[in-house]
């Protein structure tokens, strides 16, 4: 009788701390569905702004700035929440349950580069460098041509739009990283991210 009763007590205290869990994870998908219903009237620029990072050396911001955007889980839900919106749809609890199934595990990257040439991302290298520690991608996202945009200063500019996603096992979360990429126009690129800073 002693025995059932201690397994009754370890299960409440288990279901207690997942309960506990629970709640707070479905409060934190409340608050990115919220952004993301009250987002989806911005522009989509400014809905991700929270989640940019501009390459290093950017002279100056403006449409053509290459940037890298941060897919966190928490964005993730908001971007989701967002296009529901946007289609007349109530984002659902089951949706962004699904959405943090199918991304669990990883860091996920979207990043938008120019070039002056078509092919200017193919055999493109990319890595996270996390102090002394490189870290490759898992899985790179880089379609073969580059789109063409209108002219600008005098040539013809081309925009890419990548997507990789890393492993976050290999990852310290709270520290920075430098996401960095060397296209087929032998043109380096950094994106810093300080991890701590991100929702």
């Amino acid at each position: 009788m002693k025995i059932l009763v201690a397994l009754f007590l370890m299960f409440i205290l288990i279901c207690k701390q997942s309960f506990a869990m629970s709640l707070m994870n479905i409060e934190v998908i409340k608050e990115a569905q919220q952004y993301g219903v009250s987002g989806a009237k911005m522009e989509w620029e400014e809905f991700l702004l929270p989640w940019i990072s501009y390459e290093e050396k950017t002279p100056k911001i403006d449409e053509f700035s290459e940037r890298a955007y941060l897919y966190t889980n928490f964005l993730l839900l908001a971007t989701d929440a967002r296009e529901k919106i946007l289609k007349g749809a109530i984002p659902q609890l089951e949706d962004s349950e699904k959405i943090l199934t199918n991304y669990n595990g990883y860091l996920t990257f979207s990043v938008t580069l120019y070039g002056t040439q078509e092919k200017f991302g193919q055999r493109a290298g990319v890595a996270l460098k996390q102090g002394k520690t490189l870290i490759k991608a898992y899985q790179t996202v880089i379609p073969p041509l580059a789109e063409k945009m209108v002219s600008h200063s005098d040539r013809t500019t081309y925009r890419l739009q990548c997507y990789f996603y890393f492993l976050e096992k290999d990852i310290v979360l709270d520290q920075p990283i430098i996401l960095s990429l060397i296209t087929n126009d032998k043109k380096k690129r950094n994106f810093y991210f300080d991890l701590t800073q991100f929702k």
